[in-house]
């Protein structure tokens, strides 16, 4: 019976039903105005959209309630999705999270004490301080 339904469809039943199910929630994505992607804001298209975990579910304190809470539940590009899921995520307040474009209040506030303390490294050691300057172009001070 399924080699019924796979000659009659071009493709195995399980690929035609994953296929009907992304047509119909885009659709509803469509009519509900949520064709936004979560991360970037910007419209996606049937097919580059995916369906996310606005909060990592994986090693939470309640893994099966965080995987199944639709208010965890987002849509966003595939290609948003996949390079934040590449990324290790790191706690607001911190450097890394900063340089990947949080711009909080605690991450602000780490990364200027980050500066200030390459502004000390180098006073410590009696060089004047410039970014990306290359030891041989500083000037020397007399």
């Amino acid at each position: 019976m399924s080699q019924k339904k796979a000659d009659q469809l071009g493709m195995p039943i399980g690929t035609a039903s994953n296929r009907l199910v992304k047509d119909i929630l885009f659709s509803l994505i469509i009519e509900t105005g949520k064709n936004c992607c979560f991360h970037c804001s910007m419209p996606m298209t049937r097919e580059d959209f995916s369906i996310e975990h606005k909060t990592p579910w994986l090693d939470s304190e309640d893994p099966k309630q965080m995987f199944f809470d639709l208010n965890n539940i987002s849509f966003s590009h595939h290609s948003c999705n996949v390079s934040l899921a590449r990324k290790k995520r790191s706690p607001c307040g911190s450097l890394a999270k900063y340089r990947n474009g949080c711009r909080c209040d605690e991450c602000k506030a780490a990364s200027a004490e980050y500066e200030r303390s390459r502004n000390q490294n180098y006073k410590r050691r009696g060089k004047p301080w410039r970014p990306n300057a290359r030891p041989e172009f500083v000037a020397e001070e007399a």
